[in-house]
């Protein structure tokens, strides 16, 4: 049997390569499958999350044949008529996302704006470079907008997160909800900026004067 493997983040570049096939016979679970990756790559796979089919898995997922097994460092903090959800190199558009969000029915609009910002931790940057798994990337928003759905009276959201090049200042991700009140389009914005920080498979490479760094991020998932 043959999996199709992917590397994201600083894993595709220590191993030269994004994607490569793995073949087993019999079963093979996450884990193994990991030790495999490490063994022929040189990769340390410890702290990494996996995703099947674009879906997180646990180390004792098996694989299937055909399947997609992506490796997963940890991550740096589909859409109907109501929701706008995207991931891209598009710039970011308060205008628009205000336009779509208004509606006679809902009396509040909340809104985040998250920019890159220089310096971090003490030291200057000049740039980031924002990575995703962008088909996985769009599931989870769409995941993560019927999360927020069930937990807030919500009426429509707008949601965009920028890959690529971005530098001091620009918007790298819009978070907007409407409701017909404040108190649930200020509580469900709320918990949207920590949701995709925390879920959103995307990385950061931060560049400055002295050499380039990956930010730090977070495992919410099972890890190998």
């Amino acid at each position: 049997m043959q999996a199709s493997v992917l590397l994201f983040g600083r894993l595709r570049r220590e191993a030269g390569a994004e994607r490569f096939s793995l073949t087993w016979e019999g079963q093979l679970s996450v884990a193994e499958a990991a030790r495999r990756v490490e063994r022929e790559t040189g990769l340390s796979l410890a702290g990494c999350m996996a995703a099947l089919g674009r879906r997180y898995a646990a180390p004792g997922d098996l694989l299937s044949d055909g399947c997609e097994l992506a490796f997963l460092p940890p991550v740096a903090g589909g859409s109907g008529d109501c929701d706008h959800l995207g991931v891209g190199l598009e710039l970011l558009d308060l205008a628009a996302a205000d336009a779509f969000l208004r509606h006679p029915r809902y009396g509040a609009q909340a809104y985040f704006c998250g920019t890159v910002r220089s310096p971090n931790a003490g030291l200057e940057v000049t740039a980031i470079v924002y990575e995703a798994y962008l088909p996985m990337a769009r599931e989870v928003l769409g995941s993560l907008a019927e999360q927020v759905r069930a937990r807030y009276q919500v009426g429509r959201l707008y949601l965009v997160h920028r890959v690529g090049r971005l530098a001091p200042a620009e918007a790298s991700v819009l978070i907007g909800v409407a409701s017909e009140h404040r108190r649930d389009a200020l509580a469900a914005c709320g918990w949207l900026i920590e949701a995709v920080k925390r879920e959103l498979p995307i990385w950061k490479l931060e560049l400055g004067p002295g050499g380039e760094r990956w930010v730090e991020g977070q495992a919410p998932h099972p890890t190998l």
